[in-house]
């Protein structure tokens, strides 16, 4: 399975929603080295833990997944491109499911039940950071579950 560009050696997670590794909260995290862009669009590793089990449409039960997002400046609008699903919080042990989500089968990028337009605010930054920058995604490197 491929997936849009690929995580640097070392993260870089910035947390947007809750507490990074804290258990009795839902959090999100970004990775802002992951950026790329070609015009209007932007493509960025994110990722979320959850305090209880969750449900993807797909109907796979986890805890916590990463993956890329795409966002499209134009539309400010942001959808999922790839995700890697663990059943343990704060993406641990081994992947469960590896999904791509072609453009013809979107999965908006929201965070369910986490208080606050965070989604949006991805959306803001990633535009606006990525103006200058014309590099395409790499389609040739897949990201790895890291612990």
């Amino acid at each position: 399975m491929l997936f849009w560009g690929a995580l640097p050696a070392q993260a870089n997670w910035f947390t947007i929603a809750g507490i990074a590794g804290d258990d009795s909260a839902d959090y999100v995290q970004v990775d802002p080295a992951t950026l790329r862009s070609d015009g209007d669009r932007r493509w960025l590793a994110v990722r979320v833990s959850r305090v209880s089990e969750r449900t993807s449409a797909e109907g796979i039960r986890f805890r916590s997944f990463q993956g890329t997002a795409e966002v499209d400046c134009s539309a400010s609008a942001a959808r999922y491109v790839s995700a890697i699903f663990h059943a343990e919080p704060h993406f641990a042990g081994p992947p469960i499911a590896r999904l791509d989500y072609p453009p013809d089968r979107v999965r908006p990028m929201v965070f369910r039940q986490i208080a606050g337009d965070f989604s949006a605010r991805v959306i803001r930054a990633a535009c606006a950071v990525g103006q200058g920058d014309r590099t395409p995604p790499e389609t040739d490197k897949p990201i790895e579950a890291t612990p």
